[in-house]
């Protein structure tokens, strides 16, 4: 279960803004369904950038 980087899919659209700003490549849009999903969380950088850019806020870093 993700501790660090909660995303929530009922709100992701796939825009793909979080995986394109993502220093550390752990993001990714899954093919199967279009929603952001995350890799290892724990090489987080915990800089909230992807919250920042993330136009519907399904993206939370804890």
């Amino acid at each position: 279960m993700n501790n660090i980087v909660l995303i929530d899919e009922s709100l992701c659209t796939g825009c793909g803004a979080c995986v394109d700003l993502c220093p550390k490549k752990i993001l990714f849009l899954d093919p199967t369904d279009n929603v952001c999903r995350v890799t290892d969380e724990t090489q987080c950088d915990r800089l909230r950038g992807c919250e920042q850019v993330c136009p519907v806020d399904a993206i939370k870093i804890h």
